[in-house]
């Protein structure tokens, strides 16, 4: 039997429907083993790996939108996962630095993220685990198209 062509694999179709998928079953996780969304441990780990940042890094890095990062960050805050102050080289900006409590959270999240981790790559196995973690951060590294 022919092998289908890229074109007709709906290739980007197949991948969002996995992605939400693998999204939501680290966010239940998430949830119940470290008590933080996906979300929220994405930001925590960037910023306990970088250090503080402006609300527009975030944004950036995380492919976000500002509105979506600042309601973020303004949950995390009122849980006392972070805290915002004013970025003193322009007062338009905000400076988004991790707690205390949300550095313990962080940890928590690695773990289950390291365990699901493993287990995508136990049911890939190993050379196909490499292989897909390479081709992901191919896509990653340009704008589609």
């Amino acid at each position: 039997m022919a092998r289908a062509r890229a074109v007709d694999r709906r290739l980007y179709l197949l991948l969002e429907i996995t992605a939400r998928r693998l999204h939501r079953h680290a966010d239940a996780r998430l949830r119940s083993e470290a008590g933080v969304t996906a979300a929220q441990s994405a930001v925590l780990f960037l910023l306990m790996r970088r250090g503080e940042r402006r609300m527009g890094a975030i944004s950036e890095t995380l492919a976000l939108g500002a509105p979506a990062v600042s309601g973020l960050v303004a949950r995390m805050e009122a849980i006392g996962l972070v805290t915002r102050s004013q970025d003193a080289a322009d007062k338009r900006g905000a400076i988004v630095t991790l707690t205390e409590a949300g550095r313990e959270l962080a940890i928590k999240a690695d773990q289950t993220l390291r365990e699901i981790n493993g287990e995508l790559a136990e049911r890939l196995g190993e050379e196909d685990a490499d292989r897909l973690h390479d081709l992901l951060g191919r896509l990653n590294t340009d704008e589609p198209g």
